[in-house]
């Protein structure tokens, strides 16, 4: 049996912790397995000049088409598609689990 706790005693800390990066779910993998199936369906067809998004991912997939930028120019895509790759990896698997984990459980006694 959990022993009683006194009211607000512990929402400071709750507070907190929510505050801390780990509690930030606004990006999921679901949200981008969603971005992706709308990525698919640009509407670009065969005659059609395709979107900047579509370009941008066609340079960092094939190496013809990476021709159409300079190597300093490739090598700042990358960098940027580098850079949000690990974003994502932040906010699907956050460092701080231990915060996640604290906030769960006072959640729970609170």
């Amino acid at each position: 049996m959990k022993a009683p706790i006194q009211s607000g005693a512990l929402l400071p800390l709750v507070n907190q912790l929510r505050a801390c990066p780990s509690e930030d779910s606004s990006f999921s993998e679901k949200l981008l397995l969603e971005s992706w199936e709308r990525f698919k369906h640009t509407g670009w067809e065969r005659g059609t000049d395709p979107v900047p998004a579509v370009m941008a991912g066609l340079i960092l997939h094939d190496e013809q088409v990476a021709r159409l930028l300079n190597v300093a120019e490739r090598a700042q895509l990358l960098a940027l598609g580098t850079v949000a790759l690990e974003r994502y990896q932040e906010k699907t698997n956050p460092p701080n689990k231990l915060g996640k984990t604290i906030a769960a459980s006072l959640k729970e006694i609170i």
